[in-house]
C-alpha cells in the first residue's frame, strides 16, 4: 500500500501523464529494473511511447538507466526508479519552483 500512495503522490506533485503513471507502477516492484521491451509489454503501449516517456522520465529525475550486454552480445538499456530520496527532492525542487512562478505573478503588476 506505501507504494501505491507513493507513485500517486509523485505522479500529483509531478503533474505526470497515465502513462507515466503506469510505467512508475511498474518499475517500483522490480528491484533490478526492466527494459524497455518488458516495461512495454507490462503496461501494453508502444515502444517509441515508452521511449519518449522514459526520457521524459530520467529528465524530471524520477528514473536512471544502466546499460547491460544482453546474452546475444547486444547493448541494452535497463530502468530503475531512482531512489526515494532523490525523487522526493527533484519533486520538492520542482514544487518549489512552480511556488516561485506563482509568487512572480503577485509581483508582475507591481
Amino acid at each position: 500500500m506505501a507504494h501505491s500512495q507513493f507513485i500517486k503522490t509523485v505522479t500529483s506533485a509531478r503533474d505526470l501523464s497515465k502513462t507515466d503513471t503506469e510505467i512508475l507502477k511498474v518499475l517500483i516492484t522490480k528491484e533490478g529494473g526492466l527494459l524497455i521491451s518488458e516495461i512495454t509489454e507490462y503496461i501494453k503501449r508502444s515502444e517509441r511511447n515508452v521511449r519518449n516517456r522514459l526520457d521524459l522520465l530520467i529528465k524530471k529525475g524520477l528514473l536512471k538507466k544502466k546499460i547491460e550486454v544482453l546474452n546475444n552480445k547486444r547493448l541494452a538499456h535497463r530502468y530503475s526508479l531512482e531512489s526515494v530520496e532523490k525523487i522526493v527532492e527533484a519533486s520538492k525542487n520542482h514544487l518549489l519552483k512552480k511556488v516561485g512562478e506563482l509568487n512572480n505573478l503577485l509581483h508582475f503588476n507591481d
